[in-house]
């Protein structure tokens, strides 16, 4: 089971993937295509950004005493799309900034945490079921692990 250091252990490692992924490419790749019919490097980034607050918003849904759920007409894509946006324009500066201060809140709000929150048994609404620490942990590396790997595709 995932405690809090393996979860902040995690967090640390994908931020400087995340780093070291972005400061490899050069300013021509972020316009590539990543996705068929998709979003470019960019965009990728920039949704990176948007779920990078992801061990927080676990964490939020958890103290919750009822089931955490997105609803029956949650529109994934929709969603993700309206966060893309909202950070179009921003530089490659400010989207590592976002990433960054994201990753440090969240890495003190993990280390606030009772360790009873982080041991507790929960299911997050896209699936991964466990201790919340093993829920944020699976997230971080399916979610964001994904498409960071995907990220690494537009690298020339």
């Amino acid at each position: 089971m995932a405690n809090k250091d393996d979860v902040v252990r995690k967090m640390r490692e994908l931020q400087g993937e995340i780093d070291g992924t972005v400061s490899s490419m050069s300013e021509e790749s972020w316009s590539r295509g990543v996705y068929e019919s998709g979003w470019n490097a960019r965009q990728l980034l920039s949704h990176i950004a948007s779920i990078s607050g992801t061990a927080g918003f676990v964490l939020s849904m958890a103290r919750t005493p009822s089931a955490a759920s997105l609803g029956a007409g949650f529109d994934e894509d929709g969603f993700n799309a309206r966060l893309v946006a909202e950070r179009e324009g921003k530089s490659t500066a400010e989207l590592l900034g976002e990433i960054k201060g994201n990753f440090e809140r969240d890495v003190e709000a993990v280390r606030a945490a009772p360790d009873e929150l982080i041991r507790k048994q929960f299911r997050a609404p896209w699936g991964v079921e466990g201790g919340v620490g093993d829920v944020i942990v699976e997230s971080l590396k399916g979610h964001l692990g994904m498409h960071l790997v995907d990220l690494r595709f537009a690298v020339d």
